[in-house]
């Protein structure tokens, strides 16, 4: 065991945080990103929503933000079907393309992602399945999915990570409940799993997100989002993460059809602030995105009996405030555009 002193780090330490700005990647979502700075180099972002709640979407978005940045991103797909992200990142394409034709032939039925996967509309959507594809092929080349076809335990885990660790920026793991257990206690073989994510992540310096159920609710739990408590197996997994997200599905809008999803922020090692917010974000489900500058925040200890209450706008923290301003009208001056709004506008470009 070898010590050093601290003094000897002083412009070691500033070298690296140089780098800072350039290294660290995006989650996609307008909250999750102004909270919580996006994700750093050796992070483990832990993600934990019930079924149903979006887990997989949300890995999808993303790897998608941060492929556009010309980042390098493996998703170890644990649970998914084959070509299950392959299809959930090509519908928005071929919506958008069907979308934008003025000559584009009528469906007999609504175009969803459902209809589209039960293989409904194939031949009027032919084109643009074409169009999207030659896209696809360029837009997603630096995305590289494994599919879980045989038995998944550490040993796998080790190998998958070092295989591409060298050549990546990020790494997928959804999820941890899907991983081939090599003890038969449960939350003996999930702490041997934290603990090997985090190792791996510090010795590669290469962030890993890593996706887990949440345990079902009783009726003595009321929070809107879940907290730290209640993922399910060994309470390890959340102690290894740097960044612990917790995602709550709510109500379908009634005019816009958009999917409102609640976010939570439990633990963020860098900065404890964001503890105290939730999110209500809203997920455009034909386009696959958060929409843009919609999201509000509500303080963390929320009831699912009394619904989201948002906060006054002026008590947002400094991270939120400016986008708050402007939704509230009182910004004076040239509107200003987001950089998450200039992103999507290069996403639009990107599946064009």
């Amino acid at each position: 065991m070898k010590f050093q002193s601290c003094a000897s780090s002083a412009l070691s330490e500033f070298a690296a945080r140089k780098e800072l700005p350039m290294s660290h990647l995006r989650f996609g979502v307008q909250f999750l990103d102004e909270a919580l700075r996006g994700i750093f180099p050796d992070d483990v972002v832990l993600l934990g929503a019930p079924s149903g709640a979006g887990k997989t979407q949300l890995c999808c978005n993303i790897a998608l933000s941060n492929l556009i940045d010309g980042k390098k991103v493996h998703y170890i797909a644990l649970e998914a079907g084959r070509f299950e992200i392959e299809r959930r990142l090509k519908f928005p394409m071929v919506y958008e393309r069907w979308l934008s034709d003025p000559n584009r032939p009528k469906l007999n039925g609504r175009l969803t992602y459902s209809s589209w996967i039960a293989g409904d509309h194939l031949a009027e959507l032919e084109p643009y399945e074409q169009a999207a594809a030659e896209v696809f092929e360029t837009a997603f080349r630096d995305l590289f999915l494994f599919y879980k076809h045989q038995h998944f335990g550490i040993r796998e885990l080790v190998d998958a990570v070092l295989t591409c660790s060298k050549s990546t920026d990020l790494i997928l793991i959804d999820h941890v409940h899907y991983f081939d257990f090599d003890d038969e206690n449960e939350n003996r073989a999930i702490k041997e799993i934290a603990k090997t994510v985090r190792l791996l992540a510090l010795e590669e310096q290469k962030p890993i997100v890593l996706v887990a159920h949440l345990r079902k609710r009783d009726k003595a739990n009321e929070d809107l989002v879940a907290g730290l408590e209640e993922f399910m197996g060994s309470s390890d997994l959340y102690k290894i993460a740097t960044k612990v997200i917790t995602m709550a599905p709510g109500r379908i809008t009634d005019e816009e059809g958009w999917f409102e999803t609640f976010f939570r922020i439990p633990k963020n090692r860098l900065d404890s602030s964001p503890t105290r917010f939730l999110a209500r974000e809203f997920f455009n489900p034909k386009r696959g995105t958060y929409e843009v500058d919609k999201y509000q925040l509500g303080w963390a200890e929320q009831k699912r009996s009394a619904g989201f209450a948002e906060i006054d706008r002026s008590k947002y923290p400094e991270w939120a405030r400016l986008r708050a301003s402007l939704l509230s009208g009182s910004s004076k001056g040239a509107p200003v555009v987001s950089v998450e709004r200039s992103r999507k506008s290069t996403l639009s470009r990107v599946l064009k």
